[in-house]
């Protein structure tokens, strides 16, 4: 009976000492962040009010600040500069940007073929020669010369029809002097002759045949403005990348700091569980062996702490890897600080608008299509090659002569008193005409393997599309259920610290319920941040990231359009160009300054 009055006695005295003692600093902190509770809870007078649990830190209105030594600054870096910060530093988008640069150069170099040209010359030839005779016993030279001066000139156009035609001028003087021999006075005699020609000539040729048309002459051209097409995409599906890479490694990052605050607020809570078994332990109304398990707690929470430190660690430099960050930069040394948290905004998306934006947008479909284009256009020439090769010509000029002067000459040449014409047929028959058949079978093959690429992209990106819409609906789930887990993992912990302290429980079953709380804030976290990144990834798997980002082009008045905008996403690699992100014109994102525009060259100059 005195045993059992002692017993009473003691609860009561520890119930008075623990109601009245002040909270651990920890316990304080986390009731300050934890804010009003949600509803009235049952109050046991008897024992003490366990101490309070955090809210879900992914709930909260920003991101836990990154831990820095002392003396050391953090970073505070913004989601919009981390994008912006990538486009400038990375080194892919800077050697991309040279692909539409050199196929610009092929475009150029195929329409070269069609430029006209003008052509002219001088020709100055003297011929002489010298012939003896014997006259009634006399031997006699007779020597004789002929000079002739001759000027040419030109204008050549070659036509997209596979033909051309060409107008000549040309003038010319003859000087010939000759030696007769005069019989009446017995003596050679030198006799001069002079003759001044002026002419004009039009000529024009026509194949009818092989090489008839404008599609069979201008393949080349299609072809490489095809091929610029492909390397303005392929710069476009590099910026996509490239902004999907940084935004998901920013949100790792993010998550690996609410990770650290969570698991450093668990260690606090077995901190504070540990504080009160060893109180209730010296008044004698606890075992001590629930001191020893309060303590594998504490240490256990010790060592989920310093992993989740790692993990930030780690994010940090995935973040700086993907962003290039310069080793002079405070961002490769000091502690990053997030200044966006997670979002939860609610996202359904419509798998066939979906699919139909990434049929429409992707850039790899575009890349496969327009190479599609470039294998029948390839093929259609080819085809025309195995044809006869039929041509047609036909010359008209008029001739002037005069014996004194030029202007003689050329008023006779606008009498038209001599007038030329020719017309002309030739005909070419290739026998067997292998090397066309195998070059058309050839292409044939090309087109047809062109085809079946672009349908397994095509099914790809399809299931790609689905991929990310379920990810999205998926991820809002687990973010819900997660939240609902969150909130009844705390209410058990709550209601089981009660059973404690009522001596209904042990230290191993509340240490459990801590950390099943602790991993059920981490899940919740990991669930808000995967909803995030599974968004981005719907934007890059439809080929819409760079709108859904409002950015913005040099000289254009609205977001990029996807595929129909690779004519203004051409203005990124002409000088003093750069992305924009709207609407505030301030924020650039330029080149790295290691390469430099050199009037519409791109080159590369020495260092930062």
């Amino acid at each position: 009976m005195r045993r059992e009055v002692g017993r009473g006695v003691s609860a009561v005295l520890v119930a008075l000492w623990l109601l009245l003692s002040p909270a651990p600093a920890g316990a304080v902190a986390r009731a300050r962040s934890a804010g009003p509770p949600a509803g009235p809870a049952p109050r046991d007078d008897a024992q003490a009010e366990p101490a309070p649990t955090p809210p879900p830190r992914s709930a909260g209105p920003g991101v836990p600040k990154a831990e820095a030594a002392p003396g050391e600054e953090v970073v505070v870096l913004s989601l919009q500069d981390c994008l912006k910060q990538a486009l400038e530093n990375n080194l892919d988008i800077a050697v991309r940007r040279y692909d539409p640069l050199r196929s610009e150069v092929g475009v150029t170099f195929s329409q070269a073929a069609f430029d006209p040209a003008l052509v002219g010359g001088t020709t100055s030839r003297q011929d002489q020669s010298k012939r003896s005779q014997t006259i009634l016993g006399a031997k006699f030279d007779f020597p004789q010369s002929d000079r002739t001066h001759t000027f040419t000139a030109g204008f050549l156009d070659p036509l997209t029809t596979g033909g051309f035609y060409r107008i000549d001028v040309l003038a010319s003087d003859d000087l010939s002097k000759a030696t007769f021999f005069d019989f009446q006075n017995f003596r050679p005699v030198p006799a001069d002759s002079r003759t001044y020609t002026t002419s004009w000539t039009v000529t024009f040729s026509q194949p009818l045949l092989r090489n008839l048309g404008p599609d069979v002459n201008r393949w080349q051209i299609v072809i490489a403005r095809n091929t610029l097409g492909q390397s303005e995409s392929r710069f476009r599906q590099q910026v996509i990348e490239t902004l999907a890479a940084a935004e998901k490694a920013y949100w790792d990052l993010d998550f690996a700091l609410l990770n650290l605050k969570t698991q450093q607020t668990s260690q606090q809570l077995a901190r504070d569980f540990l504080e009160e078994n060893r109180i209730k332990v010296r008044v004698g109304t606890l075992a001590p062996i629930e001191i020893t398990q309060a303590e594998a707690g504490v240490a256990d929470r010790e060592e989920a702490v310093i992993e989740a430190g790692n993990l930030v660690r780690t994010s940090e430099d995935a973040l700086r890897r993907i962003v290039n960050v310069p080793q002079d930069s405070p961002l490769w040394s000091r502690p990053i600080q997030p200044s966006d948290a997670p979002s939860l905004v609610e996202v359904t998306p419509e798998l066939q608008e979906a699919v139909s934006a990434a049929m429409e947008r992707r850039p790899d479909l575009e890349q496969s299509r327009l190479d599609l284009k470039s294998r029948e256009t390839e093929l259609a020439y080819r085809d025309n090659q195995r044809r006869w090769d039929l041509s047609f010509q036909g010359d008209y000029g008029v001739i002037g002569f005069d014996p004194a002067t030029y202007d003689d000459s050329f008023k006779d040449l606008r009498q038209h008193n001599q007038d030329t014409w020719a017309l002309a047929l030739n005909l070419t028959i290739p026998i067997g005409n292998r090397q066309a058949v195998a070059n058309y079978t050839n292409a044939e093959y090309a087109r047809e393997q062109a085809r079946y690429t672009l349908q397994n992209l095509e099914q790809g990106a399809r299931v790609e599309v689905r991929t990310a819409v379920r990810t999205v609906e998926t991820n809002l789930k687990r973010v819900k259920a997660a939240q609902v887990n969150t909130r009844l993992q705390r209410e058990k912990l709550d209601a089981e610290q009660k059973k404690f302290n009522n001596g209904m429980s042990t230290s191993f079953q509340v240490l459990s319920f801590q950390n099943d709380l602790a991993s059920a804030e981490s899940r919740e976290n990991q669930a808000v941040v995967d909803y995030n990144k599974s968004l981005v990834e719907l934007e890059r798997v439809k080929g819409t990231l760079i709108e859904s980002k409002k950015m913005l082009l040099p000289g254009t008045t609205g977001p990029d359009r996807g595929a129909g905008a690779t004519a203004a996403l051409r203005d990124l690699w002409h000088p003093a160009a750069s992305l924009l992100f709207a609407p505030d014109p301030a924020d650039r994102v330029d080149l790295p300054a290691r390469f430099v525009f050199d009037g519409r060259r791109l080159s590369a100059s020495g260092g930062r």
